[in-house]
């Protein structure tokens, strides 16, 4: 019995010296220790966390807050049907979010698990399933480009097909073509011009539909060498022109919005790219699978990386999908089932890192 208390006592007293020693810490040191491990314990409510902080240093990018579902909301149809679809619980958790984009104060998440579309109001953190939009696909949906009128645009790449829908998730066009058309990839919108941009994973080049859904050009070729790809990832657009992913050829292109090259970088760093958003001020966030963290450029150099391997704030497994709005940085963490926030502080001067 004296042994049993002895070990209780020794308990008791190895908590009060890491408690006095926790308590010593300033907050930075203890956000520091925090997430140098692997082991901060996160809260099992879904919803949205707030008050998460990124390691000292890291000022370019911070961790504001995670996703992990929300509320439910049951407005308009599309939310009785997701009463009917999923029952009557208040809670909805993100199951396997691959893919998220939005505008002003609404984000829509991509859940391929349930084959769901989930609306989420970044204000009141409700949460809206598109539950109908599931009878359009024949694979998982995928990537997601969303307009600037809140409509979307979603992969099918098991359908080859591209389905564009409403804000409250009514089917307005389809975007295929057997010709040229077997494997999409990813999807992006020129809003000046209207035209679809649909990124072909056999193919490996991009062909260009009108908004009514007709195929009108292709772009770009399967090959080696500036202008020409292998095995596309993802893409996006900035201010001067289409960035393209490619895990097996040049890493990162930039081409015009008629394909013709301009220049390439992140061939030093980059094993794996697998997602990209580019921000109003031209930086890069670029997601590598093979290190599970997000490289920063600016006009093509390597400025910082942020993350590693975790499920502490600011870590990440599995990162499917980027998106930039104003100063936030949303990040599909797969297999975290959740999406984390991170704030870009426009002002932040980084050196470049050396080899960058």
């Amino acid at each position: 019995m004296s042994g049993y208390v002895n070990f209780f006592a020794l308990r008791i007293f190895l908590f009060l010296m890491l408690a006095g020693t926790l308590a010593a810490c300033s907050v930075v040191e203890m956000e520091k220790f925090a997430l140098e491990g692997d082991e901060l314990t996160e809260t099992s409510k879904p919803g949205r966390d707030t008050g998460l902080s990124q390691k000292v240093g890291a000022k370019l990018l911070s961790a504001e807050s995670i996703i992990r579902g929300g509320r439910r909301s049951y407005k308009g149809f599309s939310g009785q049907f997701g009463r009917l679809l999923i029952g009557e619980a208040d809670e909805i958790k993100l199951q396997n979010p691959v893919a998220v984009g939005g505008v002003d104060g609404m984000l829509y998440i991509v859940d391929a698990d349930p084959k769901i579309v989930y609306k989420y109001d970044l204000i009141t953190n409700e949460i809206e399933p598109l539950g109908e939009i599931a009878t359009h696909f024949r694979g998982d949906p995928g990537n997601i480009y969303v307009a600037k009128d809140r409509s979307f645009y979603i992969v099918d790449s098991i359908g080859r097909q591209v389905l564009h829908f409403s804000e409250h998730g009514e089917l307005l066009t389809t975007f295929q073509d057997s010709a040229n058309l077997s494997r999409p990839i990813d999807v992006i919108v020129n809003e000046e011009t209207g035209d679809v941009l649909v990124a072909d994973g056999s193919f490996s080049h991009i062909v260009v539909f009108n908004n009514m859904g007709k195929a009108i050009n292709a772009i770009g070729q399967r090959g080696t060498g500036p202008g020409r790809f292998r095995a596309i990832t993802f893409m996006t657009s900035g201010a001067d022109g289409l960035y393209m992913l490619d895990r097996l050829e040049l890493p990162v292109q930039v081409i015009d919005w008629q394909g013709n090259y301009h220049y390439s970088f992140g061939e030093s760093e980059l094993l794996y790219p697998s997602a990209i958003a580019v921000d109003k001020d031209q930086r890069a966030f670029i997601a590598d699978r093979s290190s599970n963290n997000i490289l920063v450029y600016q006009d093509g150099q390597l400025i910082m990386t942020f993350g590693a391997s975790g499920s502490a704030p600011g870590r990440f497994r599995l990162i499917t999908g980027l998106w930039v709005n104003d100063n936030l940085l949303y990040v599909a963490d797969s297999l975290n089932r959740r999406v984390q926030v991170l704030r870009i502080n426009p002002s932040a001067a980084l050196p470049v890192i050396p080899g960058g």
